[in-house]
């Protein structure tokens, strides 16, 4: 049922069976992307608050293939990159997963009820409140490792985890649903 259903969603229930294959075979190269990026970011020493190498593709998948698709990479991404090369850190795991989930699932749903970009924008939305609604239910929110470890307020806690990732957000709002838009039509010709 379930792969049905993400066959469906993949290939839109409206491409031709080779069309639904480059489909299947874009959602792999996204998945190879979202681990590759977030490596490349980590050995350029760029701050992951500030690129968050992982949200570009999970939000590109919901947008391109669907609310199911964009679920699964922001579950599988995660777990796979862990897996691979420790990151994210386990502590942060069980925060990420469904906050990454909700960005795919929410940019999947949306972009069909509101413009695409206000798809991306209330899906960043969702997920950072995923997360923090998750944080503060697992006890006082504590700042990553990578900002001290020390506890915060709820303020404190966005202003300094997701403040530098503002400029990243802005910019996924901005291109993300037009290289989506791309990505559809040329699938689909």
């Amino acid at each position: 049922m379930v792969a049905a259903g993400l066959f469906n969603d993949i290939a839109y229930g409206q491409l031709s069976m080779r069309k639904a294959k480059t489909a299947v075979l874009g959602q792999a190269l996204f998945l190879a992307l979202a681990l590759v990026i977030p490596m490349i970011t980590h050995r350029l020493g760029l701050n992951f608050l500030v690129a968050q190498p992982m949200h570009w593709m999970i939000l590109f998948a919901g947008l391109a293939y669907g609310p199911l698709s964009g679920a699964l990479m922001g579950l599988s991404v995660p777990l796979a990159s862990f897996a691979l090369t420790g990151m994210p850190l386990p502590a942060m795991l069980p925060l990420m997963l469904p906050e990454l989930a909700v960005y795919g699932l929410a940019a999947g749903l949306l972009k069909g009820r509101l413009t695409a970009f206000g798809a991306v924008a209330a899906a960043l939305i969702a997920g950072r409140a995923v997360f923090l609604a998750l944080s503060a239910a697992s006890g006082p929110l504590a700042l990553p490792p990578a900002l001290g470890g020390q506890e915060a307020s709820a303020l404190e806690f966005i202003r300094r985890v997701w403040g530098p990732g503002l400029p990243a957000m802005a910019l996924q709002i901005a291109l993300l649903p037009a290289l989506a838009g791309l990505y559809v039509r040329w699938a689909r010709d």
